[in-house]
């Protein structure tokens, strides 16, 4: 099979999306198939020369599927196409290609509904999100739905670069604390004409149900507000509302669980955006934000490694890049994970009800480290076994094969 790729070479360097691509086109090619790479300059948009090159291009190449990543090359989706007898219609719809819209963050910051596509599929790194979904996106009509986190690429792993004594970071976390997600500023839609402002009822209540379980999936919570609100207003943009209400629950989670380790006293490396500015102990060593490469260099160096976050019921590409480096992860994600990894097979779960747990049960496996070793090699086998690029593209052609 020859699957387009779409690249947005816009985005900045050394960052996770040209691994992703990196990794799908690699797990392509394992597999037989042919990857055909098509960049393109906008996110979302496509200039007028780039469309007449995607339609020669598609014509010769006759590409069987397209795996667009991230959603950001949806603007691909929407040329249209006039042919001799009159006839018009979608670029992919007029030449019967399948489109999967590859989702590697919420769904309403992936826009999978702007693409155009009667064989539409989506890929979700979450079991919760087909339900945000049907929720954000009523009318949004889908061919299938797969199950498709983000996965590794074995060749980032740098655990070799340390030998199993030479970690020297007790407890890492990599990722930005943004300060003004942190304040419920969801009155008012800037820039948003009043239909799509914010409604700061409907947001509160998703908020509330969300912290008050915040071990649930966060599509569980969406209902219980629903069904506490009754009928959302006509008009309301469900997705732009989400949107806002999940980036605080995200920075709300990160400041928490960061916050409840380094106060425990544990030996800690900070590394992100806005950390500077929350006030956390002598213990917690603070570095600026980093590239997708020196990401993976201080998960080997890294004893314990902590994740918090929104995809309760699913996976981010930090939790199995961790493994991939022999880490052993602490996550609060205790849905597909704990399924998935079992037992103490490299991954520990925590609640955000209760992260002061946290510093008692990282020092307990620090004063352990024949069983964190143990612990951080298992997790590597299990995401060498299951979570490769190669088993996700097997899993979504099978899909669209069927």
């Amino acid at each position: 099979m020859r699957i387009l790729l779409p690249f947005w070479h816009g985005v900045r360097e050394r960052c996770f999306y040209q691994d992703f691509h990196r990794g799908v086109a690699e797990a392509l090619r394992e597999l037989g198939h042919e990857p055909v790479q098509f960049p393109f300059t906008e996110r979302g948009r496509l200039q007028r020369d780039e469309a007449d090159v995607l339609y020669r291009l598609i014509e010769t190449a006759k590409p069987d599927a397209v795996f667009d990543l991230a959603c950001w090359g949806r603007g691909l989706s929407r040329i249209g196409v006039s042919f001799p007898n009159g006839l018009k219609g979608p670029l992919f719809d007029s030449f019967g290609i399948p489109y999967v819209g590859w989702l590697f963050d919420q769904p309403y910051n992936q826009a999978i509904n702007l693409v155009v596509s009667a064989r539409l599929y989506a890929g979700y790194p979450d079991l919760g999100h087909p339900e945000q979904v049907r929720i954000a996106f009523p009318g949004l009509k889908l061919a299938g739905e797969i199950f498709a986190p983000p996965a590794i690429r074995p060749a980032n792993d740098r655990s070799a670069e340390h030998g199993p004594d030479e970690r020297d970071i007790d407890v890492l976390y990599v990722g930005n604390l943004a300060h003004g997600a942190l304040d419920r500023s969801w009155n008012v839609g800037a820039g948003r004409e009043k239909p799509l402002a914010y409604d700061a009822l409907f947001c509160d209540a998703v908020a509330d149900a969300a912290l008050d379980r915040p071990d649930r999936s966060l599509h569980l919570s969406l209902q219980s507000a629903i069904a506490e609100l009754g009928p959302m207003p006509s008009g309301l943009d469900v997705g732009a509302n989400l949107r806002v209400v999940e980036n605080f629950l995200r920075h709300t989670f990160r400041r928490n669980a960061v916050t409840a380790l380094a106060d425990s006293g544990v030996s800690m490396r900070v590394v992100g955006g806005g950390w500077d500015r929350a006030g956390l102990p002598a213990n917690v060593d603070i570095g600026s934000e980093t590239d997708y490469e020196g990401f993976f260099r201080l998960a080997g160096r890294a004893k314990i490694c902590l994740d918090a976050s929104t995809y309760l019921d699913g996976a981010n590409d930090r939790v199995f890049s961790y493994a991939l480096n022999g880490a052993v992860c602490f996550t609060n994600a205790a849905g597909f994970l704990r399924r998935d990894f079992g037992g103490d097979d490299g991954m520990r779960f925590y609640s955000m009800s209760n992260p002061s747990d946290l510093g008692d049960r990282v020092r307990s496996l620090l004063a352990r480290p024949d069983a964190m070793r143990e612990s951080g090699v298992g997790a590597r086998a299990t995401v060498l076994a299951g979570h490769t690029w190669r088993r996700r593209a097997e899993d979504i052609l099978d899909r669209i094969r069927a």
